[in-house]
């Protein structure tokens, strides 16, 4: 028997249970981020607008809270320092990537479907996503399958937690070199 095959027919009952803690972790940890992203929007919009930020950002989805982000960082004469250190501004680009990326991977763990009648064969339930459009290709249905084995899920939960350790790095800094607009003195 394969290794692969060895690790299919270990699979138990604490396995699954592993799975759903997993991706409730998963979940927790992409919604803090979010937080983030919101917290940074807020900070952009300034705190004299938070009532009208709040509601407009009930309304957002994620993809444009991440846009948002993006254009309100490296346009708004608010972040000016960050300007001025095009490596960050290029790292910062990258991270918005890796967010686009990750958005696209909690659509596919939100809007899956789980296979765990496979569990009771001895193998890992795959995620399959055969219901969801892509982005980016016009329009045409994608079947994609993931096998969620232990490695996998151990994978997800480290590249969702490293993401979320750059967007904070990334919200401090902004915090650091944000610059309110000056607001007029009431006499």
């Amino acid at each position: 028997m394969t290794e692969a095959g060895a690790s299919r027919a270990a699979w138990t009952d604490a396995d699954t249970e592993a799975l759903f803690a997993a991706l409730g972790r998963y979940v927790i940890v992409f919604q803090w981020i979010e937080g983030v992203l919101d917290q940074i929007l807020l900070l952009a919009w300034g705190h004299e607008n938070w009532g009208s930020s709040q509601a407009k950002l009930a309304k957002m989805k994620n993809k444009q809270k991440v846009d948002a982000v993006k254009k309100v960082v490296l346009k708004s004469s608010d972040f000016a320092r960050v300007h001025t250190r095009p490596e960050w501004c290029a790292h910062f680009v990258s991270v918005i990537e890796r967010l686009h990326a990750e958005r696209m991977l909690r659509n596919a763990i939100m809007h899956s479907q789980y296979l765990f009648q496979l569990a009771d064969a001895g193998l890992s339930a795959p995620l399959s996503s055969n219901r969801r459009m892509l982005e980016g290709l016009e329009g045409k249905a994608v079947f994609d399958q993931q096998e969620l084995t232990k490695e996998r899920q151990t994978e997800i939960l480290r590249d969702v937690a490293q993401l979320a350790i750059e967007v904070n790095f990334l919200h401090v800094q902004l915090v650091h070199d944000y610059r309110a607009p000056i607001q007029p003195v009431s006499p």
